[in-house]
């Protein structure tokens, strides 16, 4: 879903951090496969929900950290937990594009072998993860794609990793209206921005 913007980039200001561009980023094969489940998360826990399989296009194998084409490190409020999160570029498949992130926790409060969700990487996570992607230049907003209120996306709670190493998370988007080649990356409030995501 696209949205023309009605409010000015300095609303998107705060703890933004631009992403270090990096060249010869690789992503995995060019043809879609079966996907995971995904999930519409409620702003309660006792009502959060993961959906059944469907024929999401994207594949669930894991990327190499190394193509990340930009990287930043945040700490969840309240605690000396912090994740290190990068993005990989936009992959644009027909009428579809898919963002990739990739989350590594470092979390002084779990042992080295804890299992630690993305859900908890993330400040105020009793809300939907829904990145916004910008487009500046065309002043639109794309939103994640929905089915019947299920987001494209993982279920975050089953995305699971231990301190220090990193876990692969995905969503998709509507393929851009314009020719253009890059977009900006709206995480959530308390998560950085990445700027000048390339698409490819």
């Amino acid at each position: 879903m696209t949205k023309f913007m009605r409010h000015h980039r300095a609303a998107f200001l705060p703890l933004t951090l631009c992403a270090t561009l990096l060249v010869g980023c690789g992503m995995g094969s060019d043809e879609p496969q079966d996907p995971e489940s995904s999930q519409n998360e409620t702003e309660s826990d006792a009502e959060d929900t993961e959906t059944e399989e469907t024929d999401l296009p994207v594949t669930a194998l894991e990327v190499d950290p190394e193509d990340v084409v930009g990287e930043a490190t945040y700490s969840l409020p309240g605690t000396d937990d912090e994740v290190t999160v990068g993005i990989l570029p936009f992959e644009v498949k027909g009428d579809i594009m898919i963002m990739r992130l990739i989350f590594t926790p470092e979390f002084e409060s779990a042992g080295d072998d804890e299992l630690i969700a993305v859900d908890e990487m993330y400040p105020d996570n009793s809300f939907k993860f829904l990145p916004m992607v910008v487009d500046y230049e065309n002043l639109k907003e794309y939103e994640m794609l929905s089915d019947t209120g299920q987001y494209w996306q993982p279920a975050t709670r089953a995305l699971e990793t231990v301190n220090g190493e990193p876990v692969d998370w995905w969503g998709v988007y509507a393929a851009p209206e314009d020719d253009i080649e890059t977009f900006d990356v709206v995480l959530r409030e308390g998560m950085p921005t990445f700027e000048e995501v390339p698409i490819q």
